[in-house]
């Protein structure tokens, strides 16, 4: 009973250090803290604001993830938490979010979430962005391992994916990108001449971007934007950035989707 009490009082001195009032990031939080692979045979329990998240903390090696808002809505982020999630969130070891849902504050505080439990992490899903951010949360989760085998299948779906772009005037294409794909258009190697969003467009922003004779537009499923500029001769798709529609559950098949939209993968 005595090793009982002092294990727990020693992983409240290791998890107390004051970190900034939104939580921590995942380079902070790897840093400061001992790894958490040791709570259980299968790691941390996880609360992840979306599904954005958790499959990051997924793709990161997480074994036990719960994603808060429903893969059904449209933009999850505006998600509105129940008294149950308040629940969830108080019995987790971690709770992972963005840092751009709102709903997290409220929750964080209705739960009265430690500071140290609460990790931010970065949600970008242009591959090279995406790698470190789920390296930074492996590193967290201390489960590398699973980090590796991952990037091995991200390595082997880029080069596929750069095989298909290398067979198209990726520099000669014109782009006009919705804020949230900007990073994605840039690695694939467009030409962004514009980037519209997250604020709504007013009539100048269009004029602006048309003035560009952009030869295509990049929007965003989630909050949709482009539509004033769909026109007959120009290219337009919109991509997805949260795990959840068009049958898309992972990271990975986040991108599968997306290449496929943009022509550099088989549908």
């Amino acid at each position: 009973m005595r090793n009982k009490f002092f294990s727990l009082f020693l992983l409240v001195v290791l998890l107390t250090p004051a970190l900034f009032a939104q939580g921590t990031d995942e380079t902070s939080a790897a840093s400061r803290f001992d790894s958490y692979a040791a709570l259980s045979s299968m790691g941390p329990s996880i609360v992840a604001s979306t599904s954005w998240v958790g499959a990051i903390a997924e793709a990161a090696g997480a074994q036990r993830v719960l994603v808060l808002a429903p893969v059904e809505l449209r933009h999850p982020p505006e998600y509105d938490f129940s008294p149950n999630d308040i629940i969830k969130a108080s019995k987790a070891d971690l709770v992972l979010w963005a840092g751009y849902e709102g709903f997290v504050r409220n929750l964080v505080q209705a739960a009265e979430i430690p500071e140290n439990r609460l990790i931010q992490v970065t949600t970008n899903n242009a591959p090279d962005q995406l790698a470190l951010s789920v390296e930074k949360v492996s590193a967290l989760l201390g489960t590398t391992d699973a980090y590796q085998s991952w990037k091995t299948a991200l390595d082997t779906l880029v080069e596929e994916i750069g095989r298909n772009s290398a067979r198209q005037d990726m520099a000669g294409t014109k782009v006009a990108v919705q804020f949230h794909h900007q990073a994605l258009a840039r690695y694939l190697g467009y030409h962004v001449v514009a980037v519209f969003g997250p604020q709504e467009l007013t009539l100048g922003d269009i004029q602006k971007i048309e003035s560009l004779d952009p030869d295509l537009i990049i929007d965003n499923w989630h909050s949709v934007q482009g539509n004033p500029m769909k026109k007959s001769g120009r290219g337009y798709v919109q991509l997805v950035n949260f795990p959840g529609p068009f049958e898309t559950r992972s990271i990975l098949e986040v991108l599968t989707y997306n290449a496929g939209q943009l022509g550099l993968l088989d549908k």
